[in-house]
């Protein structure tokens, strides 16, 4: 070990807070000024375990009876550096899930949402990948979202992109297997979106801002947030390895909405009658259809 890494070795020893496991060790060493009294019986690990997540998660600080302060600072100071680099660690995962979102905003503002949300929805999964599961409902009740509601379309999106992504695989409806029903019993049938299949709609300029950051950001000027006159429509879904989305006019996310509560085909037809007139109906149904499956939205239909 070289000099440089055995000082460095001892100045991390130095700085960790010692955990007192047995009454013995309390005796044989002085009690540090304003020490609280030791636990009556001394815990067994797993007991230390949950006390220790308990003040890093919680911040129950009953695990600070179980810490000596040391000659250069106390207890709470020790354990704060825990405490500090569990946050740390959960807002960069919520920078690393939100990429796009985190280089459109003040990086400050996005630290201070980040730590807020951390606040808010204490971790309670082993896997880091779902924590961040709440950011857009979270910035969508925030008090900075009547002025700035784009921040809520962008973590939406890339949500749902990341839903998308990381979705069962399932059988995809093809053509060939709509062909072959006989025609007469098209009407009953339910067809299902695919597991991958993600319907959203942003009220913001949101996939513009997204874009702007996938093409390489700072190169070229940030478009300016902005509310639409009307929601867009939006179809997320992984045709193959890479998800990807499309806008949808309203009568088309009307029909995938109806579908997918379980509206058979003839039920799928008048609604689109109803919603953009009669004429053609049928055929504009079919035609939104037909697009559903050649871009692999959709598995196996059953007979309503």
């Amino acid at each position: 070990m070289s000099e440089e890494s055995a000082c460095r070795g001892r100045s991390m020893e130095a700085a960790r807070p010692r955990i007192e496991t047995g009454p013995s060790k309390l005796a044989s060493r002085p009690k540090p000024q304003h020490r609280p009294e030791a636990l009556a019986s001394a815990p067994s690990l797993a007991e230390l375990q949950q006390m220790f997540q308990r003040a890093v998660v919680d911040g129950d600080d009953a695990v600070l009876d179980l810490i000596a302060d040391n000659s250069r600072t106390d207890r709470e100071t020790l354990f704060g550096v825990y405490r500090h680099a569990y946050r740390a660690r959960l807002v960069e995962v919520l920078r690393n899930d939100y990429a796009e979102l985190a280089t459109v905003i003040d990086l400050e503002d996005f630290q201070d949402l980040a730590l807020g949300y951390v606040e808010a929805h204490p971790s309670r999964t082993q896997n880091a990948r779902w924590f961040g599961a709440a950011f857009p409902e979270f910035l969508a009740a925030h008090p900075s979202h009547p002025a700035h509601p784009e921040r809520a379309d962008i973590a939406l999106l890339i949500r749902a992109l990341n839903d998308a992504f990381d979705a069962a695989d399932g059988t995809r409806l093809t053509l060939a297997d709509l062909a072959a029903v006989p025609p007469g019993l098209w009407g009953g049938l339910v067809f299902t979106p695919h597991p991958a299949v993600r319907r959203i709609n942003l009220a913001t300029n949101a996939t513009a801002l997204w874009r702007w950051v996938r093409d390489g950001g700072e190169a070229t000027a940030r478009p300016a947030a902005t509310r639409l006159a009307e929601p867009e429509r939006l179809a997320v879904y992984r045709p193959e390895l890479t998800p990807r989305f499309r806008a949808l006019s309203y009568e088309e996310a009307m029909m995938f909405d109806e579908m997918a509560k379980g509206i058979a085909f003839a039920g799928l037809c008048e609604l689109v009658g109803t919603y953009g007139g009669e004429d053609g109906a049928a055929l504009r149904a079919a035609s939104h259809l037909k697009v559903w499956i050649e871009e692999g939205m959709l598995s196996g239909p059953e007979a309503g």
